[in-house]
C-alpha cells in the first residue's frame, strides 16, 4: 500500500483529514474489503488508542423515488 498524500506531508486541518480518510476508505471498497464496522486501533509509542466506527449512510438521491 503506497501512502503518497501521508509521505507527501502532515494532516493540519480538519479537511486534510478527511480527504485522506476518504481516500483510504474508497481504495478499501475498490479492492472488496467491507469498511463498515469498528476498528480498533492501538497505537504504538503513543498515549492514545482509538475506536473507529464506520457507518454507511444512505445517499439523499437514493430516497427521491419515495
Amino acid at each position: 500500500m503506497t501512502r503518497n498524500q501521508l509521505d507527501d506531508g502532515s494532516i493540519t486541518t480538519d479537511d486534510e483529514f478527511e480527504a485522506i480518510l476518504a481516500e483510504a476508505i474508497e481504495k478499501a471498497i475498490e479492492a472488496d474489503v467491507d469498511v463498515r464496522g469498528a476498528w480498533e486501533f492501538r497505537t504504538r509509542g503513543s498515549t492514545y488508542d482509538w475506536e473507529v466506527q464506520i457507518t454507511e449512510l444512505a445517499r439523499y438521491d437514493d430516497h427521491e423515488d419515495e
